[in-house]
């Protein structure tokens, strides 16, 4: 009489135990506060100095964040690595992790591609402040890149070291990438087929917005291809939000 099989429930532990982890810790908020303004503030300077430290009390506690969320990710993938050894289901359930986390935007990538740079023009202080307004760059131009490289056939991209997912947001004057402050110049790396990136992006159809306040005001917008670029894993926190019915 053959024996009827029976999971190995150290092996299921393997995954389960360290994914329950990963989604508490994923849970935490990291948040940063700051302004790029464009005309004088009507806080005192004391006020102006006690907000920088703020804001930069919290992007360190931000950065601190990432990088424990990061350990922990690193920590997980051992672990499922050490699982894949159980036997032939934990093997393949391994190879669908993998395929996951990449899809996900949780592995570092590399490869060939383009880098587009964004940077604020160069003005004088007496320029007026609708000028500047269009000299400078904004979220949606951001937006407006990753757009164009997404539907160019971008494998992945990083803003500033910062990894864009469908979990990443771009937010406001004050630009923020998946929580974290960023200033000009933003530095995109791309891979993908680096011809067809580079083609799209230099496109006259394409971007045009950006390339009329690249000629009015001076803004600042190159694409280069490059063949050994890196992107980072993504390190922001993974909050689903869905529909629900009402």
């Amino acid at each position: 009489m053959a024996k009827a099989s029976i999971a190995r429930p150290g092996a299921a532990l393997v995954f389960l135990l360290p994914a329950f982890l990963l989604g508490l810790v994923a849970t935490t908020q990291l948040q940063s506060q700051s302004r790029r303004t464009l005309i004088p503030s009507e806080y005192s300077s004391q006020d102006s100095v006690k907000l920088t430290e703020q804001a930069l009390a919290l992007q360190r506690e931000q950065t601190d964040l990432k990088r424990e969320l990061t350990a922990l990710r690193e920590q997980l993938a051992d672990l499922q690595a050490q699982g894949a050894g159980v036997g032939g289901q934990s093997t393949t359930l391994q190879a669908q992790l993998d395929q996951l986390r990449e899809l996900a935007g949780l592995t570092p990538l590399a490869g060939r591609g383009v880098v587009v740079t964004l940077d604020d023009a160069h003005l004088p202080p007496s320029t007026n402040v609708s000028s500047v307004i269009q000299a400078i760059v904004h979220s949606e131009d951001i937006v407006d890149v990753l757009n164009a490289a997404w539907k160019a056939g971008a494998r992945a991209i990083a803003v500033n070291d910062e990894r864009v997912t469908g979990a990443s947001a771009c937010v406001g004057a004050t630009i923020q990438i998946n929580g974290t402050l960023m200033s000009p110049p933003f530095r995109f790396v791309i891979l993908g087929a680096s011809d067809e990136l580079y083609g799209a992006l230099t496109e006259p159809r394409e971007l045009t917005d950006l390339r009329a306040r690249q000629r009015n005001f001076g803004l600042g917008f190159e694409v280069a291809r490059a063949d050994d670029l890196r992107v980072p894993a993504y390190s922001g926190a993974l909050r689903v939000r869905y529909a629900v019915a009402r």
